[in-house]
């Protein structure tokens, strides 16, 4: 199954990643030089497995979110995502 990509049209810095088969969503949100990630639902898991503990930042509490993200690790997000 393939990924989907989206990004709203005002907030441009925010991409959000959806896979079919799975509920909910992971957002790659870059501000200042610095990622981070949010996720929702099923992708939570996939997030835990390969980010770790969560930082505890999110304001929505549905979601969860791990701050200062790196690029190995987003690679390695996208393709468990990918896979699952």
């Amino acid at each position: 199954m393939s990924l989907k990509v989206t990004t709203q049209k005002v907030d441009t810095w925010k991409k959000r990643i959806q896979r079919d088969g799975l509920k909910g969503s992971t957002y790659f949100c870059q501000q200042g030089g610095i990622v981070w990630v949010s996720a929702s639902v099923d992708h939570q898991t996939i997030c835990k497995r390969v980010l770790g503990r969560d930082s505890g930042t999110s304001s929505l509490e549905s979601y969860l979110r791990w701050d200062n993200v790196s690029s190995v690790e987003l690679v390695e997000l996208l393709y468990q995502i990918e896979i699952a």
